[in-house]
């Protein structure tokens, strides 16, 4: 009696601990991702007062993503993943009718390029059981879908450039805000932070015999946030200088002085205060909605026969 019921343990036992490794077998992924980025910083926006954060979103100033992507899985429900991201994000007062946002004419687009990482949790975990819906037959219908949260830790290098007559040109060494220049800010960095934060949602594309010989398909949407510790993506942070766009042609050339004021409304200065050209309390962030095709390589087969 005892052995029969120890048999019975195991046979109930061991089933459960195979599947419970499973996930060990299997444990690297390669993605290739493609998506849209919306940037929230100072420049264009909604039809308000300047507003932080998600409440400044513009769906005119949405533009592109592409990235690749390594996943590696810690635990049954743990994830590690690297990417490497290549982004444009552009802001325009002309997409904004709030009067003093509208009439300082400012405009910007930006290439940014990103290496991060970000830890993954599955919060729902696909579910196996009957594929269709059959009278009479019971058990677990299939659930295709697993959602997972992320959050990480990055950095990016950014370059903005402004549009003057159709022709674009970079904005840092124009020193629009009278970098160098007495009174003025300090020079900034094209390097900053990033922290990516979101949500996911992925299905399987196959599995069975074919994905263990040939490995595995999935898509997957991620919609994040990317919270940087620079207020410059835009090249506008703090005020116009205060000695007006004179000082900066004479240094930096007639470039500068058209973009620190296209309006032209600050360029004389003697307004007796610096006047405000963006918010230098608020770092600027951008939106990443993206879509993965994603790859799992077969696991290698052990102990084979040696002819």
């Amino acid at each position: 009696m005892k052995r029969i019921t120890i048999i019975t343990i195991l046979a109930l036992v061991l089933p459960s601990l195979s599947t419970a490794q499973k996930w060990k077998r299997q444990r690297k992924e390669y993605s290739f991702a493609i998506g849209a980025t919306n940037f929230l910083g100072d420049l264009g926006g909604r039809d308000q007062v300047g507003s932080d954060f998600i409440q400044d979103f513009e769906w005119a100033a949405t533009r592109y993503a592409v990235g690749l992507g390594y996943r590696y899985q810690l635990g049954r429900d743990w994830y590690l993943k690297g990417n490497l991201y290549y982004a444009v994000v552009s802001g325009d007062d002309a997409l904004t009718k709030e009067p003093s946002r509208a009439a300082r004419q400012l405009k910007f687009k930006s290439n940014i390029l990103e290496l991060s990482a970000q830890l993954e949790y599955m919060l729902i975990k696909q579910k196996t059981g009957h594929l269709y819906r059959l009278r009479g037959v019971r058990g677990k219908s299939w659930f295709r879908f697993e959602v997972y949260a992320f959050a990480g830790f990055g950095a990016i290098w950014f370059d903005p450039y402004g549009e003057q007559n159709g022709s674009w040109k970079r904005l840092a060494p124009l020193n629009t805000e009278g970098q160098g220049l007495p009174g003025g800010p300090n020079d900034y960095s094209g390097f900053t932070a990033v922290v990516p934060y979101g949500l996911g949602i992925r299905r399987n594309l196959g599995g069975g015999a074919r994905a263990r010989h040939f490995g595995s398909w999935s898509i997957s949407l991620e919609v994040s946030v990317r919270k940087t510790f620079s207020d410059y993506i835009d090249d506008v942070s703090t005020y116009y200088y205060s000695g007006g766009s004179a000082p900066l042609i004479e240094a930096y050339g007639e470039d500068a002085g058209y973009f620190h004021d296209p309006s032209g409304e600050y360029s004389n200065g003697g307004f007796g205060e610096p006047q405000v050209r963006g918010d230098h309390t608020d770092n600027d962030a951008y939106l990443m909605s993206i879509i993965s095709i994603n790859y799992k390589p077969a696991r290698k087969r052990r102990n084979l026969p040696k002819f």
